[in-house]
């Protein structure tokens, strides 16, 4: 007796089945930073460069990036970053490098702790009407979310984020002077001329 249509049906759809692609997921990426890591920029001789003398600042809580988190899915690159503690300074901000196959974009998000405003660049400012950054002090946490778009739809990221923060100190000659305190996410304890870059995350 031959086997009845639904079955032969079935015995060739189900290996097709098993061999057809997962249904796609954000890939996610979850980075952790060294605690206690920031660094003070300066003093520095005159004509020298200003990260020529870091000083380590582990007391600074404010500006110690703890964890970084890039989730990138078909519509948005969403960056969280969690902090010791988010403080309300007037000089505070964050720097985000997304590097993708066609080119380095650059965000950078002022007044970090209250009300934060991103803007977006390569090479020059990029319209990027649904580009958000939120902050949460009770988390001291803060989320960068851009849409894939204005990245020109990426198959992969590399994401760098950078904090910086300012204050006002009074030096040996009793003259103000800004004091800024700073963390890469990506190095312990050191700071470069450009924010160094997490592993690869490929588009969800």
């Amino acid at each position: 007796m031959s086997p009845r249509p639904g079955l032969r049906l079935l015995a060739v759809v189900l290996p097709l089945a098993l061999l057809a692609p997962a249904a796609a997921h954000a890939e996610k990426v979850v980075t952790e930073d060294a605690v206690g890591d920031v660094v003070t920029l300066g003093p520095t001789e005159p004509g020298e460069d200003d990260l020529a003398n870091l000083v380590p600042a582990p007391d600074n809580t404010t500006t110690d990036v703890v964890r970084t988190t890039v989730d990138h899915t078909g519509s948005r690159l969403r960056i969280r970053i969690d902090l010791r503690e988010l403080g309300d300074a007037r000089l505070y901000f964050a720097g985000v490098r997304v590097r993708t196959p066609r080119g380095t974009y650059e965000v950078e998000i002022d007044d970090l702790g209250r009300k934060p405003k991103p803007e977006l660049t390569r090479r020059g400012a990029v319209e990027c009407s649904r580009l958000r950054a939120d902050a949460d002090a009770a988390t001291a946490r803060v989320v960068v979310t851009i849409p894939t778009t204005c990245l020109e739809d990426p198959r992969w990221v590399q994401v760098g984020v950078g904090v910086a923060s300012g204050e006002m100190m009074t030096n040996a000659d009793g003259a103000e002077e800004i004091v800024v305190h700073g963390d890469d996410a990506h190095r312990a304890g050191d700071i470069r001329n450009r924010i160094a870059l997490g592993p690869k995350v490929r588009r969800g």
